[in-house]
């Protein structure tokens, strides 16, 4: 995906706000996901809180706090509701 591609869908999606140029933040009602061309086999990068384009460098943070530089391409941006304020449970139920 371009770089022109990438910023069109980042200022057309609802939850994602344009900081400054070619800088995005993600809303915590969203849940990005983004697919990196990495040769062989993709590596996806979960819960993308910000999202900086400058040139051919892609800076992406999480909101782990985790940052990812890189120059590869995006293959795709995956977008869905959050789960930030579901209660989760321990995927067991109770027999009574």
């Amino acid at each position: 995906m371009k770089t022109e591609q990438l910023q069109q869908v980042l200022e057309t999606e609802s939850g994602v706000r344009a900081e400054s140029k070619g800088v995005y933040v993600i809303s915590d009602e969203v849940d990005l996901t983004i697919l990196l061309d990495m040769g062989h086999e993709p590596m996806s990068v979960p819960r993308v809180r910000k999202l900086s384009i400058k040139g051919d460098l892609l800076t992406i943070e999480t909101h782990k706090g985790e940052r990812v530089y890189t120059t590869s391409g995006v293959q795709g941006l995956k977008f869905g509701a959050s789960d930030a304020g579901k209660a989760r449970g321990t995927g067991f139920t109770a027999v009574r």
